[in-house]
């Protein structure tokens, strides 16, 4: 297997472990955590996707809606993932910083359970998205 392969089953792994990790967060009912895990196994496993395409790890970015758009140049399933990307982006940053929230609010008391749940709904997608187009290229 190219080094390459095996890089991106090591993100995609990672990515499977932080899906894991939100799960967890929401039966505790961490919801912020939820959220924010959700984006992070969302941006690995599109990462894990283009380190299979092009043999290198798109450093330096951070939207899941740009790299679910650059996914899309090499296979179409990645266009209503890059839609839905939109939403995890506005996860990244208000679900870790206080200050990225108007006062009082922290950000565990800022999210609700309907947030964490579309955003692990949206993570599974597209985790099951890239584990299905690796499992046609022979790729576990």
């Amino acid at each position: 297997m190219k080094k390459g392969k095996q890089e991106a089953i090591r993100w995609l792994r990672q990515a499977e472990h932080d899906l894991k990790v939100a799960e967890h967060n929401m039966s505790a009912g961490f919801y912020s955590d939820v959220c924010f895990m959700s984006e992070q196994a969302s941006q690995k496993a599109l990462k894990a996707y283009l380190i299979h395409r092009t043999g290198r790890s798109p450093w330096g970015e951070h939207s899941i809606q740009v790299l679910a758009k650059r996914c899309a140049e090499f296979n179409g399933k990645f266009r209503e993932i890059a839609r839905l990307g939109g939403i995890l982006d506005r996860l990244y940053i208000p679900t870790r910083y206080p200050d990225a929230l108007a006062p009082p609010a922290a950000p565990y008391e800022a999210y609700i359970l309907e947030d964490a749940e579309n955003a692990l709904r949206i993570a599974k997608r597209i985790l099951e998205t890239v584990k299905e187009e690796f499992e046609k290229e022979g790729l576990k």
